[in-house]
């Protein structure tokens, strides 16, 4: 159980990391909704695809973080897998 908050809190930081890396006027100081919509706003983001794949990873991690309490299932597995993913598109987005 713990491994799994861990490897959740772990992913979250990788994210914020990854963004706040770059020179971006404003940092990003969270994954919840608001924080992106804030730091969106404040840093005129207007590429579409880098919004919608800071939201995808924070509602996948927040579904994560739900789930954490059941039985650890392939389900949840394969959602932490996906969220690799869009962490390395979100790498690749933030270099453009």
């Amino acid at each position: 159980m713990k491994a799994e908050f861990n490897s959740r809190v772990d992913l979250q930081r990788e994210v914020i990391k990854i963004v706040n890396e770059k020179n971006f006027d404003n940092k990003l100081n969270g994954l919840s909704r608001p924080a992106i919509e804030s730091w969106i706003l404040n840093n005129n983001i207007s590429n579409d695809i880098l919004k919608k794949c800071l939201i995808t990873i924070s509602e996948k991690l927040f579904f994560i973080a739900n789930k954490s309490q059941d039985q650890i299932t392939e389900e949840y597995r394969n959602l932490q897998n996906s969220v690799k993913n869009n962490i390395k598109d979100l790498k690749k987005l933030v270099t453009i």
